[in-house]
């Protein structure tokens, strides 16, 4: 698997993608990520900024873990060239002796098809049934005929070609074991990239990371609907209170007005009673400069009523 030098951020509410060492800058700073100021006095910016942080820290440790996947596969992939070198070299040293073997049958002028020749061939397949991981078996009869020839005895040629087999033996194991290692490291990483698909870490985190925004978009979606209604509520107790500034002015201004129409009447009644006064008195008063002189005054106390009159309706204007 190999996992691009690839980070994704999510911050001010979006979720993108930046490439280069963005993700390593950002991880050199795992040991906090400062708020602007901005962030300090607003919470819902400071609530964007943690959402953002903790998505950070979860994609930045996928991120190691992807790195940790990478470099076990780079690992196993050169174990495997490593044992597979063992195994060349193993391998031919193998065809080296055997290439030995061949000359020494033909110094000492032994026919490939001569009894002599078959019965080393027989000599080796025992050999061989007795090696790591052979899958060489000897029959019954097979097994007489050996016992047959060692008991008789081998030929010097016999004899030292099976020497130089028996020093196969360690390149042969050698070469048996690299290959078990070969097979299992391949195994595990067919096993590895088969898995991951399913199970990558990092396509785990960016979930989890989406998560961890939509739920910091809920949280201060939450946030900015109880601001509303808090200034909603806010409004609401200004306006009541206007309103009840207000009905409390019209009622002072009804209580003025309803004084107004009292002094208005008090008024008229009192016009009233001077005109029957004076009536009254030229009437009965001898002399019309006497009753002139008492008319006057009670005209001047009918204009001090007009002065008060006059304050009324000014202050029914107001």
């Amino acid at each position: 698997m190999k996992v691009e030098n690839t980070s994704f951020f999510i911050g001010n509410g979006s979720s993108g993608v930046q490439t280069g060492s963005a993700l390593g800058n950002d991880r050199q700073r795992s040991s906090g990520i400062s708020l602007d100021g901005s962030a300090l006095n607003d919470p819902v910016a400071a609530k964007r900024e943690e959402a953002r942080r903790k998505a950070m820290k979860v994609i930045g440790d996928a991120f190691a873990g992807d790195r940790k996947i990478d470099d076990d596969l780079k690992a196993r992939s050169e174990h495997i060239r490593q044992l597979k070198d063992v195994q060349n070299k193993a391998d031919n040293t193998v065809k080296e002796i055997e290439s030995d073997r061949a000359k020494l049958r033909d110094t000492y002028g032994v026919d490939a098809q001569s009894s002599e020749e078959e019965e080393l061939k027989l000599l080796e397949k025992e050999f061989r049934s007795h090696l790591k991981g052979s899958g060489v078996h000897l029959t019954m009869d097979e097994k007489r005929e050996v016992e047959k020839i060692k008991e008789r005895g081998l030929s010097e040629y016999q004899t030292q070609s099976m020497e130089m087999l028996d020093s196969e033996r360690s390149y042969i194991d050698e070469s048996y074991e690299a290959g078990l290692g070969i097979e299992e490291e391949n195994l595990t990483i067919s096993a590895i990239k088969r898995e991951l698909p399913k199970n990558t870490a990092m396509l785990k985190a960016q979930e989890k990371a989406g998560s961890i925004e939509d739920a910091a978009s809920k949280e201060i979606m939450g946030m900015l609907i109880d601001d509303a209604k808090e200034h909603i509520d806010e409004e609401a107790k200004e306006q009541e209170e206007k309103a009840k500034e207000k009905k409390e002015k019209e009622e002072e201004l009804e209580e003025k007005i309803d004084a107004a129409r009292q002094k208005r009447r008090e008024q008229e009644e009192l016009t009233e009673d001077i005109v029957e006064s004076a009536q009254e008195l030229t009437a009965a008063v001898g002399s019309v400069g006497d009753a002139q002189k008492d008319i006057r005054d009670m005209m001047n106390k009918l204009a001090l009523i007009e002065e008060d009159m006059k304050g009324a309706a000014v202050d029914e204007k107001s």
